[in-house]
């Protein structure tokens, strides 16, 4: 096998490895290789001879769909990188009444950069799989995404209201291998939005008696999904 360039600068420039030492390789299909780095200074590139193959046993039993409020470019690029760190396996960034930013649109060097982000945390943590990063919609169209219409939703909203539940009690019971997180913009969810909500069958539920900032709530709403459900 043949790395691309910019692997190959990653391994002789970053990690300054040489010939002959040993990497791991993950190919997104949740399946690694144990690789033996040759280094073929003629060409300019660096090859590599496989030794063995095996599972990743890393990637949880439950595909977590994470959706929240588009933001400035640190606070996404945060929250795809713990998320991915923490398991979540498909990111859906949205537009709502309170969102920073209301353009849908993203450059093709914004996804990238995201794409890239996203990439190298799951290097890091040593991923199975690659999570998706999905064009941002408006949030009520997130809501009604077709091919989950019988996925359980849950909503963190931080407001009293009569159908709010702890997390740990919205998770009991719950069998299924997906579930889709919505986590609110700076200004939070409006109330005529966690209508919509609940109308569209997402179960309200409450991360506790403090106000979080968004980028938290991102983050802390997936991992305790994923602890409770003894997928962390």
């Amino acid at each position: 096998m043949t790395f691309p360039p910019e692997i190959a600068h990653q391994i002789l420039n970053v990690l300054r490895l040489g010939d002959g030492d040993l990497v791991e390789v993950l190919d997104n299909t949740g399946r690694a290789f144990e690789v033996r780095i040759m280094l073929d200074t003629a060409m300019k590139r660096v090859r590599g001879e496989i030794i063995q193959s095996y599972l990743v046993q890393t990637e949880p039993d439950v595909e977590v769909s994470l959706f929240f409020g588009l933001t400035s470019r640190d606070k996404v690029e945060w929250i795809l990188q713990k998320g991915t760190e923490i398991g979540v396996t498909s990111f859906h960034p949205f537009i709502s009444s309170r969102t920073l930013v209301q353009a849908l649109r993203m450059t093709d060097k914004k996804t990238l950069r995201w794409n890239r982000i996203i990439r190298e945390a799951a290097e890091q943590s040593r991923r199975g799989r690659l999570p998706l990063l999905h064009a941002a919609k408006p949030f009520d169209v997130c809501l009604i995404d077709e091919g989950h219409e019988h996925v359980p939703s849950l909503i963190a909203w931080e407001d009293d209201d009569s159908e709010r539940v702890p997390l740990a009690q919205a998770l009991k019971g719950f069998g299924g291998s997906k579930i889709r997180l919505f986590t609110g913009p700076e200004g939070g969810f409006s109330g005529d939005e966690i209508n919509l909500a609940r109308e569209a069958g997402c179960q309200i539920v409450s991360l506790g008696p403090r106000t979080l900032r968004m980028e938290t709530a991102a983050i802390l709403l997936p991992a305790v999904v994923l602890f409770e459900l003894g997928a962390l």
